[in-house]
């Protein structure tokens, strides 16, 4: 099976690269992967020539979509580069994987959700409360037009690259106390588990929507005990606060935690945070304190 990834420099896109045993081809754009592979390319993927023509010459039988604007804040300010990254360029990839008869796996969010409920079904109205979401979500509609499509929403990735929460409480916890919201609900998900799931969901050929995102929902101050704890460091560092405290540019669902009962059922597993947190230290490097 020939797969093209887009996002290979990123959290999920790498790992989906890494541990695949399938003939891999990979994009990215802004950042290179830091291990040189003759079979990654650098792509824009809001130019739609470019995009159709290194499909052609590839001709994938499955197109996994990684690649996206993640920053929600940035998002935010930045809406016409948002739309551009996050629905434009998922067009242009639904489109030639039309095309070239490729199937097609999109990686979305749990940010398609408002957050007024959490624990979220596939089937549960979607109503997104910032950009990064709502770009989401349209280009969730357009993969949809495809006959043959997979849609797979998670929920805050970590992993052991930079940018994301886990790296972050770590680095604070190192140096003085922590402001962590205890009103702010997700559901934590290693990326390598992710990158397992998508694999195995793409040979077992499933398709239309699945909520693949760790086992457990906690909220952010949790999360960092937990980290604390997994980690070595003082827990009494960590300080309670609320979502409002924290001032975001962009607008934040209180609980956007998923529902998993879905592809739990199709024999595709995701770890607690606990033993997501330890998968995590192997993959660092990092021995128990």
């Amino acid at each position: 099976m020939k797969l093209l990834i887009t996002g290979v420099s990123g959290q999920v896109g790498s790992e989906v690269f890494r541990f695949s045993k399938h003939k891999n081809y990979g994009i990215y754009f802004s950042s290179e992967p830091k291990t040189p592979n003759e079979n990654i390319f650098k792509v824009d993927i809001r130019d739609r020539n470019e995009v159709f023509n290194v499909v052609r010459k590839i001709k994938p039988d499955w197109i996994v979509h990684c690649a996206a604007a993640t920053k929600v804040d940035w998002c935010e300010i930045n809406k016409d580069q948002t739309m551009e990254i996050n629905f434009d360029g998922t067009k242009n990839l639904v489109d030639v994987s039309k095309e070239v008869n490729s199937k097609f796996l999109f990686v979305s969010t749990d940010y398609v959700f408002d957050g007024s409920k959490g624990n979220y079904k596939e089937e549960d109205e979607t109503r997104p409360v910032n950009f990064y979401g709502q770009t989401k979500l349209d280009a969730e509609l357009y993969v949809k037009n495809l006959g043959n499509y997979l849609i797979m929403r998670t929920s805050h990735v970590f992993s052991p690259l930079p940018d994301n929460f886990v790296l972050w409480a770590i680095g604070k916890l190192k140096s003085g106390d922590i402001d962590c919201p205890s009103d702010m609900i997700s559901s934590p998900t290693l990326a390598l588990e992710l990158a397992e799931a998508i694999l195995k969901a793409m040979e077992k050929d499933l398709s239309e929507v699945y909520h693949s995102a760790g086992a457990e929902s906690l909220s952010r101050y949790d999360l960092a005990r937990k980290i604390s704890k997994a980690f070595g460091y003082d827990e009494s560092k960590i300080i309670p606060i609320k979502m409002v405290d924290l001032k975001f540019t962009a607008p934040r669902p209180h609980n956007s935690s998923l529902d998993i009962s879905k592809i739990l059922n199709e024999g595709i597993k995701f770890s607690n945070v606990d033993s997501a947190l330890e998968r995590l230290k192997e993959e660092m490097g990092t021995s128990s304190t």
